[in-house]
């Protein structure tokens, strides 16, 4: 299952409503399992989740959660699982726009375009937050509003109007992933930006020796104690893991150890 990330994210002793994670994935790797993971917690613990799918589509997250024990397709139903599937809104501003000649949703201004994206997030978060306690807003992949040709400063302030809903709704959590490309300026920037704000980092990347059989990827991890003066040896809290994923379940490990778990 999936409580090895839990462990490794530190989740499982202590609670993380309130808090933004940020899962930073580079080039040649794939986060997409700490945020299945994250999901699959806060379902067990009955709470409800508002899904952003700019990447992965929702069938795709409805796939893995059957594999570690619960049904998408029914908790939606149930009022537990709130879905914005970005593209599928594209398609359809394009087609009005087609139609009509009018400017809705995504399209127009790049500030009207985030901000009406964060309206729609918003509104789901308050439905949820009504029926569900906790709720966990997760955005899969925050970078790929860039391949939409918004820049990086409105993605940026999105973010930021993500961020004040952690004020204004205390039952509810938020989870970014962002996608890392080497030599991609923006990418990086937003990456940046993202991690700045955070209060777990989660890294995810490929191996610097290459491809193993027994390791998938490295996955370092960093705490920052907001509410705590700033201790040298507590402001930081790094770890480094290596992970293999597998059909139903994902290992983590200590780097040297995968050998004596598979």
């Amino acid at each position: 299952m999936a409580t090895s990330v839990w462990r490794a994210l530190g989740i499982d002793k202590e609670n993380w409503v309130g808090k933004l994670i940020a899962v930073e994935e580079y080039h040649g790797s794939n986060g997409n399992f700490v945020l299945n993971c994250l999901i699959a917690e806060r379902i067990h613990k009955d709470g409800a989740v508002c899904l952003v799918a700019l990447h992965n589509s929702f069938g795709h997250y409805h796939n893995v959660g059957t594999k570690l024990g619960y049904n998408l397709h029914q908790l939606q139903e149930k009022g537990y699982v709130e879905n914005i599937e970005v593209m599928k809104l594209l398609s359809g501003s394009l087609n009005s726009a087609l139609e009509d000649g009018t400017e809705n949703f995504l399209f127009g201004k790049e500030e009207n375009a985030v901000r009406n994206l964060f309206y729609l997030i918003e509104e789901k978060i308050k439905k949820l937050v009504q029926q569900r306690r906790p709720v966990s807003l997760v955005i899969d992949d925050l970078s790929d509003l860039l391949s939409l040709g918004i820049p990086v400063k409105e993605v940026l302030s999105f973010l930021q109007y993500c961020r004040s809903l952690l004020e204004s709704q205390p039952d509810l959590s938020l989870v970014v992933l962002t996608h890392v490309a080497e030599g991609d300026e923006e990418q990086h920037l937003l990456s940046a930006g993202l991690c700045h704000v955070a209060d777990i980092t989660v890294t995810v990347s490929g191996l610097k020796t290459g491809q193993s059989t027994d390791v998938s990827g490295a996955m370092k991890v960093i705490h920052r104690r907001w509410d705590q003066p700033v201790i040298a040896d507590e402001w930081n809290k790094q770890n480094l893991y290596h992970f293999k994923l597998l059909d139903r379940q994902v290992k983590v490990f200590a780097p040297g150890t995968a050998s004596s778990l598979m």
